[in-house]
């Protein structure tokens, strides 16, 4: 797929997509990149590769335009690089029809819900991006990736264009429910991450360097209109390497504000650049030659890396399509709808499978991109917005303690696992 038609006054090019192929709301703000920023006008500059690139929804296409590119390359190929970027080679339409066919939940849900696309990350920017993921919340992902990428990476120079951009404001926190006790994940971290702050003896959680995404505080009388017009896009960065990693240490990681996640960081660059034929080599052997469970349990022998995180990546950047990347919330959506004989039980690694395997029976070899239309459903924005017979209903009962494994307290601590349960988009990749 793809396409090149052209708008030569303002830059923006066709992609070539239909809406039911590619719907950017339903793709970019998701969970799967922190790399991306929506605009005022609508539209989402992120940064793939080294591009920076504006994609704009049109009605029944999607536009995108390039603002810089690497030195080596041209305009001829950026077409190629955004639709690998997309997963543009897999037809969702067709895949759509099938999982249709096979759940009547999808199949009520799907027309409301168009173009949920897999992302085809560079692998080591997904690894990274998700033990940064680990009992975190979207705003604090985002944050510290993109110190990670302005403290290690290779500062962009975007054309003109972006200087009048500005990034939506942050919506205005809504009250929260009183808040259910929730399962555990096994090898899950720390879930009060500022008892975990006060344990590493006052290191800092904020940035000292310019590379902190924290807002300076704004005058009240400002705040009004600021919240329409939004920030400015600021910098861009291109995801450090594995290479450029290795000057991360655990000590500035944390001066940066990662915690904890500082050692795990520094330790996967630091495991990853052992490899006998280097990092990237190793990470595209397991996209291009290793099934799904080896892959997954090649990850997990990481520092930070644990069975979710590892789903995440292989789904996200290592072509595992079967891949489902089980939390508290999709154990949840699976119990509800597809596997209720699992109701009560404690969410081990094992469990994991079984809902991972429950998934796949339904869905087959894609089951991981159909979970993650079924997961979009879920978020509370998309929620709300769904016919109330399609919304899954709130989980109110108290869910019993789980027992923890022998040594998990240890094995936290090596192995947190991606999840956080505090804000409503980031319950997978991020909640």
């Amino acid at each position: 797929m793809g396409g090149n038609a052209r708008d030569e006054d303002s830059g923006w090019v066709s992609l070539g997509v239909g809406a039911k192929e590619l719907r950017l709301e339903n793709t970019l703000p998701t969970g799967q990149s922190f790399r991306w920023r929506e605009t005022t006008e609508g539209d989402y500059v992120g940064v793939i590769g080294q591009r920076v690139v504006s994609m704009r929804q049109a009605p029944d296409d999607v536009l995108y335009r390039v603002h810089c590119r690497p030195s080596s390359s041209s305009a001829s190929a950026d077409a190629a690089a955004i639709a690998d970027y997309f997963n543009l080679e897999v037809n969702l339409t067709a895949l759509s029809k099938q999982w249709a066919e096979a759940d009547e939940r999808f199949r009520r849900l799907e027309p409301f819900l168009p173009g949920c696309r897999m992302l085809r990350q560079d692998p080591a920017e997904c690894l990274f991006s998700f033990i940064c993921s680990s009992n975190n919340h979207i705003s604090r992902i985002h944050g510290m990736v993109e110190r990670l990428c302005a403290e290690y990476g290779t500062r962009l120079e975007p054309d003109d264009r972006l200087l009048s951009a500005r990034k939506v404001a942050p919506p205005k926190k809504t009250p929260t429910p009183k808040k259910q006790k929730q399962k555990r994940l096994p090898n899950e971290g720390v879930t009060d991450e500022n008892d975990k702050e006060r344990e590493e003896k006052g290191v800092s959680r904020l940035a000292t360097s310019p590379a902190s995404s924290a807002p300076p505080a704004t005058p009240t009388h400002l705040s009004s209109s600021l919240e329409t017009l939004g920030e400015p896009l600021g910098s861009f960065y291109a995801f450090p390497t594995t290479t450029q990693l290795l000057g991360a240490t655990e000590e500035r990681l944390r001066l940066l504000g990662f915690g904890y996640r500082a050692k795990f960081i520094a330790g996967a660059a630091a495991a990853l650049a052992a490899k006998e034929d280097g990092a990237d080599a190793y990470l595209l052997s397991l996209r291009e030659k290793t099934p799904y469970r080896e892959a997954q349990a090649a990850l997990t022998s990481l520092p930070g890396v644990g069975p979710k995180v590892a789903a995440c990546a292989c789904l996200f950047s290592l072509d595992k399509h079967a891949a489902v990347p089980v939390d508290t919330h999709v154990w949840q959506l699976a119990v509800e709808h597809y596997t209720p004989e699992l109701e009560g039980k404690s969410l081990t690694p094992k469990l994991m499978e079984k809902v991972e395997d429950a998934i796949v029976n339904v869905f087959g070899e894609y089951a991981g991109w159909a979970h993650n239309t079924l997961f979009v459903a879920e978020l509370a924005h998309v929620r709300a917005s769904l016919p109330e017979e399609l919304r899954t209903p709130p989980r109110a009962k108290v869910v019993k303690k789980e027992k923890r494994e022998a040594g998990s307290g240890a094995k936290a601590e090596s192995k947190p696992e991606s999840n956080s349960e505090s804000d409503p988009v980031a319950k997978k990749r991020k909640e």
